[in-house]
């Protein structure tokens, strides 16, 4: 017993060093990391929530796809005419009340990335207009019937999601809009989203069939850039209206 107590000892002896040590790394990276993470990127008039929103479309969302969107659309950036965002990358609200010494309203590096967390690379690619139609069907069919998994969606797009009706059928396919014009199913589109959905993550296996595939910046480049771009502090960025779907139930 008293080996046994003495190892013990031991342990707990050789991990408080461990345990100090890793903490003073954390701190130092932390310090080393500050200038990056407290670094101003954009300014908002209103909170924007994304991950706190329990519903549907969401203001973030909207955001973030309109970023992919303004990002990706020059021609030498790979022509996008829509954007898709996944719900389930978005891991933060954006709030208009300062976190740090910045002021309210203004958005940090950190910020943006505790939104957008992941790198994912950006990608567009090329889907008829029938497999656009696909996609958002998909959203509330197959392994995502039970528990529909909207897209947020560039501003343009627009259409009717009928959750009176089951599966596929709550897509009102002739609601379905690009900048007003009905969705041609013949037609070419260049559609942006991250490299995940891409892969056909969270149930959408027909974007897998995409053609024509650019790889473009991180979506968090994206994202910072738009941020930068399309705000100031006397022209804050107001949060969208997000009125792109329209529930009926």
């Amino acid at each position: 017993m008293r080996t046994s107590v003495s190892s013990a000892n031991h342990v707990v002896d050789r991990e408080q060093p461990r345990a100090k040590g890793m903490t003073a790394l954390i701190k130092r990276w932390n310090a080393l990391a500050a200038p990056v993470a407290n670094r101003p990127v954009g300014h908002i008039s209103a909170d924007i929530p994304g991950r706190g929103l329990n519903a549907y479309e969401t203001l973030l969302g909207d955001l973030i796809s309109d970023a992919q969107l303004a990002g990706l659309a020059p021609a030498d950036k790979g022509g996008a005419q829509i954007a898709f965002m996944n719900p389930g990358g978005i891991r933060a609200d954006l709030a208009h009340k300062a976190s740090g010494d910045k002021g309210d309203g203004v958005v940090t590096y950190g910020e943006a990335f505790t939104v957008q967390p992941f790198t994912n690379m950006t990608n567009v690619l090329d889907l008829s207009g029938e497999q656009l139609l696909t996609v958002l069907r998909q959203q509330v069919s197959g392994v995502n019937e039970k528990q529909p998994r909207i897209l947020q969606v560039s501003k343009g797009l627009t259409y009717t999601l009928d959750l009176r009706k089951a599966g596929a059928e709550r897509i009102v396919t002739d609601s379905v809009r690009q900048n007003g014009e009905p969705i041609d199913p013949k037609k070419t589109y260049r559609v942006a989203l991250n490299e995940f959905l891409a892969g056909g993550g969270n149930g959408f296996p027909v974007l897998k069939e995409g053609k024509n595939k650019l790889v473009g910046p991180s979506d968090l480049d994206v994202f910072t850039a738009y941020l930068e771009a399309n705000s100031t502090p006397e022209k804050p960025l107001a949060p969208p209206k997000a009125d792109r779907v329209t529930i009926v139930k």
